[in-house]
This record gives structure tokens, sequence and C-alpha cells, in this order.
């Protein structure tokens, strides 16, 4: 599996692990595995579990922010959803508005359409490959 940047899991576990300048050994030993399993999965030869991910993530001191580009490189979803998406403030900001009790949920109904209208209308572009249809910038 690919992280956003477009590296596998092994890369971004010797990426983190080698700008805290811990070697494999100390590594494995700080997680609980053995040397030769952190070797593995740096190789792309092992696919780590959650449960492993998370254990190094922890063994590397990452913040959140980096344990959940881990998980991601990983394969699996992060522990804040929304760190998947630091890149997109707008979509974050609905994501947090769609999962807020206090707006009326016939208006969360309504953004919920609205967002499946985009979702099909790229669908149809990507499809068909006709050119994005004209969107007029709010004021």
């Amino acid at each position: 599996m690919f992280d956003r940047a477009g590296f596998g899991f092994g890369t971004s576990l010797k990426k983190f692990r080698e700008a805290r300048r811990v070697s494999q050994s100390k590594l494995a030993s700080r997680a609980g595995f053995d040397h030769s399993y952190v070797s593995r999965l740096e190789s792309g030869a092992r696919t780590p579990t959650r449960d492993a991910v998370e254990q190094l993530a922890i063994a590397l001191e990452l913040d959140q922010l980096n344990r959940d580009e881990l998980l991601a490189s990983a394969g699996f979803l992060p522990g804040e959803l929304s760190s998947l998406l630091s890149d997109e403030p707008e979509i974050t900001e609905v994501l947090g508005l769609l999962q807020n009790n206090h707006v009326p949920e016939a208006y969360r109904d309504s953004m919920r359409q609205v967002l499946r209208l985009l979702a099909e209308q790229a669908r149809h572009v990507l499809k068909d490959g006709d050119p994005a249809p004209e969107v007029v910038a709010a004021a």
C-alpha cells in the first residue's frame, strides 16, 4: 500500500526511523519485535498488522499526524480521519459539519446530497472524458 507521498510502508517506516536516528535493532527492541521483523518490514518482504504499526509508531514517539501517515502507508485508516485530508481544509470543514449534531439534520442531509451530486458529476467526467462543467466561483 502506498501513502500520499507515493511511498510504501517500508519506505515510510525507514524515513521516520532514520529521522529519529534509531537503528533497526533499537526500534525492534523498543517495539517488542525481532530485529529481522523490522528489516523485513522496511524491505517490503513483510506486511504489518495494524497493531504492529501502532507499536512501531509508539516506539518512534510519533505525533498523531505522523502516526496516521504511517498507518495510511500500511493501508489502514488513521486514528484521525481528518489527517488524511490535511491538504483539503474545505473537506475537513465539511466533514466536521456533517458530524456536528448541532447542525440540523435536514441541513446535513442537504449537504450529503450536494456531495453525492458532485461525486456523480466527477465520475461522469472521468468516465466520459468530457470537459469539466463550468463552475461559478462564489463571490
